[in-house]
C-alpha cells in the first residue's frame, strides 16, 4: 500500500484508486497558487481573498496552509536569465475531507479568476529496480571516463549535490566525510542560523520535519548518495563520480513505504534554499503534468542557478515521466556494460544524456556496500559528473553546464540495439573528461517552438502549418549555423525546410521567424496522427538534433469567433474530446474559464437504447459513438461564419444493443449581433438498422459547472423550448440549451448533482441507459431549489417521440448560449430561431439513399472551401479527388468505405492555386466529374 506523508489520512487509505490525469495523487491535498495581483491577501495565516474564502466556506472551511514558510520572499527579483521569478509566497496547501470530489474543487477554484492553477499533490515513486550484487567492481566509473576526467579536475567541496530521496546513512564511512554540514547550526535544540529549521546540522527530513535525514527501511537514498558522491582515495569501500564535492541529504519519504516519495519537491526547495549546486532526484511518476512541480523546477533551475538531473523512470517505455520531462530538467536514461539501453529504462525525445544504471556498485545503509539496478543509480552518476563540471567552469550557469555535459557525449547509438532509438537517448552517455576539456564545441537550446495553421490552430488534413523556433546558444558563438526541419512521417510535406542563422554569440538568441518551417497535412493523415519532425542544428563540426511532435488531423476543432467558445468532436462530445476535460476548451463566455464540465449528444428509443458517449455506470464513460468523417471546420463558412461538418456512428460500443445509426452533425457560428451569443449544433440522423424506432428521443447531456458550480439552480422558458442553468453569485453567468427543430417534443430534465438527486434522478452512483433515457423523455423543469443558492446541477434538453423506420432520417437541432442574465439568453434563443428557420435547404444534410452519383459542388467558383454533395446507394469504397486539367492528382477529400447515403461534405482547399479543376468521383464501378472553378 502507498502511504502518504504530509498530512495524516484517516484510516491509511489507499491512494491506488485515486488518480487524476492519469497519476495518483493523495487524497484530501490540493496545492493552490494565487495570482502575483493578489500577492496582498495571502497572509502567513491564510488566503484572504473573498473569491476564494468564499469556495472554501462551502467546503467546511479545509485547512489553508502557506506551502513554503521558509523561503525568502521573490516577488521583486529578477533571475539571472532576466526572468521574473517563481514567488513561493503565493503558494498554498489545502486540506480537506477525501470525500470531496478534488476535480470539481479544482475547478470551482480556478474559475474565481484570483487563482493562477490549483491542482492536486501527486505521489512519486523511487525509480530503482533491486537486485542482489553480482559484481564488486564500480565498471561505471570507466565507462563515464571519471579516471581522465579526474587527471584534469577533482572537483571541489565548495560544490554540493542534493540529494533528494529517502535519506542517507550519515556515519557510513565512504559517506560522512562528504556531508555538506550546517556548520552554522550544530546540535544543541536552537535554530543558530534562523533560517527556521532546529539543528539542520547535516540535513534534513522534510516528511517528518525533524533533523533526522537517515534512512529506516529503505537503502535507497544511501545508495543514490553513493553513486553520486561516495569519498574518493580515501582507501576506503568505492569512489564516485562527484570525487571533492559535497552532498546534502534530504529525506523526503516516510519509511513506512519504500516506493513512494511524496515530498519530493519540498525537498528540492530545501536543498536550493540551504546551497545546493546540483539536485539529483532518483524518483518521478508517469502522467499527471503539474505546473506546481513545474514550477518549483523553475524556482531551483532558473531562479537559484540550480542544476537539476533527475532519472528517466523504469517503465521501459517511450514515455513522459515527471520530474525528469519537464523543462528546465537534465532527463537521465540508464545504459549497461556495452552501452546498451538497459531494458528498463524508459527513452524518448525528451532524454538529454544516459549513464551506467545497472549493477552499480556503491554505498548502504549500515556502513555497507551493494551493487543496485535502476535510472535511480544512472541518475546520481550524471549528477556527480555535473558537480564536477560547474566546480571546473564557475562561470557557466547551471543550463549551461548541463549543455556542456550534454554536447561532449559519447555517441552510442551504435551499440547493440540503440540504432531502432535514433534521438531518443539523448545525446548519448556522459563523458567526464570530455565535459572538463571541450572548449568548442557549441550548445543550442531551442528555447521555444510554435506551430500555427493561421486559424484555429487545431491542426486537420489539408493545413499549412507554420513553425517557428527561438533558439538560444549557451555554449560557444557559432560561425554558420544552418537549421533544416524533417520529419520521416507519409502524412506530411515539408515545404519550407532550411533557416540559415549564421552567427549567434554565447547566450544570444536567435528565431526564423522571418522565414517560418512550411509543413502541409496530407489528406491521408489517420486520425489524431502524431508526427515527429527533427530540427538538425549544423555549424561546421558542430551537430545536434531536437525532436518535437505535432499531433495532426485531430477528430476535434475549437470555435471561438465570437462570445461564446467551445470545441466541437467527432464523437458527439462538446466541449472536451476526452474524459477528463482533455482535449478541448469547454465552454467559454467572453474568454472566461470553461463554465461546462461535460456535454454530449444522447438518442434514445424503446426504454433502454441509448447511444452517447457521456458518463455511464459511476466508473467508467458510455463510448457508442465512433468517428465516420472527421470534423472539418471553414471559416468563412458556407453557411455561417464558421461552419464544421462531421460524421458519427453507433457501433454499440458500450451499449449491450447497438442502435446502428450514422449523424450528420454540423456547427454553425456567427460573428455579429445578435448572433453573437450561441453556437447552433444541426444534427442529421440516419437508421441503418432493420428495426423501426418508436419513441425515439435526441438531446444534449450538458453538466454545467457555472462558477461557483455549487452555486446553480436550472429551470425552462417552456415558450423558447429553452432550458438554462444559471449561476446565483453576482454578476454570474448563464447557459442554456433550446431546442430548434420543429420536430415533436421538448424536454428538459433538470438534475440535482447530489445524493439523492434531491426528488429528481439520481445519478450519483451512475447514470445507466433506463435513466438516460428517463432524461431524454421527461421532463423536471427546476433544478438546485434546496438551498437559496443552488446545488451542482446538470440538465438534458432534448426533442422527440419520433418514429424512424429502417433507412429514413430526421433533422434535430440546437443551440448553445450563455449571456449574462435570463434576458440575454431569451435574446439569444429569439435570434437562433430566426437562424434556423432561414438555414438555407439542401447543404450539409444526410438525405434518404438514391441513385450513386456525385450531384454538386458549392460554392463554385470557389476561394477557400467547398462543400460537395454526392450520394452512394449500396455501401462501398468512395474516393473523390481534385485533379488538375493535366489529371495530376492534386488533393483527396474523401477516400472512406461509406453507407448508403446523401453526403455533403465540406473541404478546405486553400492551399490549390487559382484556375480550372476536376472534382472526381470513384464508387464501385461509378465515375464521375465535374468542373471546379478557384478564383482569388
Amino acid at each position: 500500500m502507498v502511504m502518504a506523508c504530509c498530512q495524516v489520512i484517516a484510516g491509511g487509505l489507499s491512494t491506488s484508486a485515486n488518480t487524476y490525469n492519469g497519476a495518483h495523487y493523495i487524497p484530501g491535498v490540493i496545492v493552490l497558487k494565487m495570482k502575483p495581483a493578489y500577492k496582498s491577501f495571502c497572509t502567513t495565516g491564510g488566503i484572504a481573498e473573498k473569491k476564494v474564502t468564499a469556495v472554501l466556506q462551502r467546503y467546511n472551511q479545509p485547512e489553508v496552509s502557506k506551502k513554503f514558510l521558509h523561503s525568502p520572499a521573490t516577488a521583486q527579483r529578477i533571475s539571472k536569465r532576466n526572468a521574473k521569478t517563481v514567488d513561493l509566497g503565493l503558494i498554498y496547501q489545502l486540506n480537506f475531507p477525501v470525500t470531496v470530489k478534488i476535480g470539481k474543487l479544482i475547478n470551482e477554484l480556478v474559475a474565481t479568476g484570483v487563482v493562477e492553477y490549483a491542482e492536486p499533490l501527486y505521489l512519486n515513486y523511487f525509480d530503482y529496480t533491486p537486485n542482489d550484487p553480482q559484481i564488486t567492481s564500480q565498471y561505471h566509473l570507466a565507462k563515464v571516463n571519471a579516471y581522465n576526467g579526474w587527471d584534469i579536475w577533482k572537483g571541489d567541496t565548495n560544490t554540493v549535490i542534493g540529494i533528494v530521496d529517502s535519506g542517507t546513512d550519515w556515519d557510513h564511512p565512504d559517506l560522512a566525510g562528504n556531508i555538506k554540514y550546517n556548520y552554522a547550526d550544530p546540535i544543541d535544540g536552537i535554530d543558530n542560523d534562523n533560517d527556521g529549521y532546529i539543528d539542520n546540522f547535516r540535513g534534513w527530513d522534510v516528511s517528518e520535519n525533524d533533523n533526522s535525514p537517515m534512512v529506516v527501511s529503505s537503502t535507497h537514498g544511501s545508495h543514490v548518495s553513493g553513486c553520486a558522491a561516495a569519498v574518493t582515495d580515501n582507501a576506503t569501500g568505492v569512489a564516485a563520480p562527484g570525487f571533492l564535492c559535497k552532498f546534502l541529504p534530504v529525506k523526503a519519504s516516510l519509511d513506512a513505504s519504500t516506493s513512494a516519495i511524496n515530498n519530493g519537491y519540498d525537498g528540492i526547495v530545501y536543498a536550493v534554499d540551504h546551497g545546493a549546486n546540483v539536485i539529483n532526484c532518483s524518483w518521478g511518476r508517469t502522467g499527471g503534468v503539474s505546473q506546481f512541480e513545474q514550477d518549483i523546477i523553475n524556482y531551483a533551475a532558473l531562479d537559484y542557478d540550480v542544476l537539476m538531473v533527475c532519472a528517466a523512470g523504469n517503465d521501459g517505455l517511450e514515455t513522459d515521466h515527471y520530474p525528469s520531462s519537464y523543462a528546465n530538467v537534465t532527463s537521465v536514461a540508464a545504459t549497461g556494460q556495452t552501452d546498451s539501453k538497459a531494458n528498463y529504462s524508459n527513452y524518448g525525445y525528451n532524454i538529454d544524456v544516459c549513464a551506467p544504471g545497472t549493477n552499480v556498485y556503491a554505498t548502504v545503509f549500515n556502513n555497507s556496500y551493494t551493487a543496485m539496478t535502476g535510472t535511480s543509480m544512472a541518475s546520481p552518476v550524471a549528477a556527480g559528473c555535473a558537480a564536477v563540471v560547474r566546480s571546473r567552469f564557475p562561470s557557466m550557469n547551471a543550463l549551461q553546464a548541463a549543455m556542456q555535459l550534454r554536447v561532449t557525449c559519447d555517441n552510442i547509438y551504435g551499440a547493440t540495439g540503440n540504432s531502432a532509438l535514433l534521438g531518443k537517448l539523448g545525446k548519448g552517455r556522459v563523458n567526464l573528461y570530455r565535459a572538463l576539456t571541450d572548449s568548442v564545441s557549441s550548445g543550442l537550446l531551442v528555447q521555444s517552438l510554435k506551430q500555427t495553421d493561421g486559424n484555429d490552430n487545431v491542426f486537420v488534413a489539408g493545413d499549412t502549418l507554420n513553425i517557428t523556433a527561438i533558439l538560444e546558444n549557451l555554449l560557444r558563438p557559432t560561425t554558420n549555423l544552418v537549421c533544416t526541419l524533417s520529419s520521416t512521417s507519409t502524412y506530411v510535406s515539408v515545404l519550407q525546410n532550411t533557416f540559415t542563422h549564421g552567427v549567434i554569440n554565447t547566450l544570444d538568441t536567435a528565431s526564423n521567424f522571418p522565414q517560418p518551417y512550411l509543413v502541409r497535412i496530407l489528406p491521408t493523415a489517420p486520425t489524431n496522427q502524431d508526427v515527429v519532425f527533427k530540427l538538425r542544428m549544423t555549424d561546421g563540426i558542430y551537430t545536434d538534433d531536437y525532436y518535437f511532435m505535432v499531433t495532426v488531423n485531430v477528430d476535434y476543432l475549437n470555435i471561438q469567433i465570437n462570445d461564446v467558445g467551445s470545441s466541437i468532436t467527432s464523437r458527439s462530445l462538446i466541449g472536451f474530446n476526452t474524459t477528463g476535460q482533455t482535449q478541448g476548451i469547454g465552454f467559454t463566455y467572453k474568454g472566461s474559464p470553461t463554465i461546462l464540465y461535460e456535454m454530449g449528444l444522447m438518442i434514445g428509443a424503446s426504454g433502454t437504447q441509448v447511444s452517447d458517449n457521456v458518463r455511464g455506470d459511476g466508473t467508467t464513460y458510455d463510448s457508442d459513438w465512433s468517428p465516420f468523417i472527421n470534423i472539418v471546420g471553414t471559416q468563412p463558412g458556407v453557411v455561417s461564419d464558421f461552419d464544421a461538418v462531421s460524421t458519427f456512428k453507433d457501433n454499440g460500443g458500450t451499449s449491450s444493443l447497438p442502435m446502428n445509426l450514422i449523424v450528420r452533425q454540423n456547427a454553425y457560428a456567427w460573428i455579429q449581433a445578435p448572433d453573437n451569443k450561441y453556437i447552433m449544433m444541426q444534427y442529421y440522423i440516419k437508421n441503418n438498422s432493420t428495426t423501426t424506432y418508436t419513441d425515439l428521443f435526441a438531446g444534449i447531456f450538458a453538466d454545467w459547472d457555472i462558477p461557483a458550480y455549487a452555486n446553480n439552480k436550472a429551470s425552462i422558458d417552456l415558450s423558447r423550448r429553452l432550458g438554462y442553468i444559471w449561476s446565483t453569485d453576482s454578476a454570474g453567468i448563464w447557459a442554456g440549451i433550446q431546442v430548434l427543430s420543429n420536430t415533436a417534443g421538448f424536454q428538459s430534465q433538470a438534475i440535482d448533482n447530489l445524493t439523492g438527486g434531491a426528488g429528481g434522478l439520481d445519478i450519483s452512483a451512475g447514470f445507466i441507459n433506463a435513466q438516460k433515457y428517463t432524461a431524454l423523455s421527461t421532463s423536471r423543469n427546476d433544478a438546485g431549489l434546496g438551498t437559496s443558492t443552488g446545488n451542482d446541477c446538470i440538465h438534458v434538453v432534448s426533442t422527440g417521440g419520433i418514429n424512424l423506420a429502417p433507412g429514413d432520417s430526421v433533422e434535430v437541432a440546437f443551440a448553445l448560449i450563455a449571456g449574462e442574465n435570463l434576458q440575454m439568453l431569451q435574446e439569444s434563443a429569439d435570434a437562433a430561431q430566426i437562424r434556423y428557420n432561414n438555414l438555407p435547404t439542401g447543404l450539409l444534410q444526410l438525405i434518404q439513399s438514391g441513385p450513386t452519383g456525385l450531384k454538386s459542388i458549392y460554392p463554385n467558383p470557389a476561394q477557400s472551401g467547398i462543400t460537395v454533395s454526392f450520394t452512394v446507394s449500396a455501401n462501398s469504397s468512395t474516393v473523390i479527388s481534385v485533379f488538375s486539367l493535366k489529371g495530376e492528382l492534386v488533393q483527396t477529400l474523401v477516400n472512406e468505405s461509406l453507407l448508403s447515403g446523401t453526403y455533403s461534405l465540406t473541404s478546405d482547399i486553400s492551399a490549390l492555386a487559382s484556375g480550372n479543376y476536376l472534382i472526381r468521383m470513384t464508387s464501385g464501378n461509378y465515375q464521375k466529374s465535374l468542373p471546379l472553378h478557384i478564383v482569388r
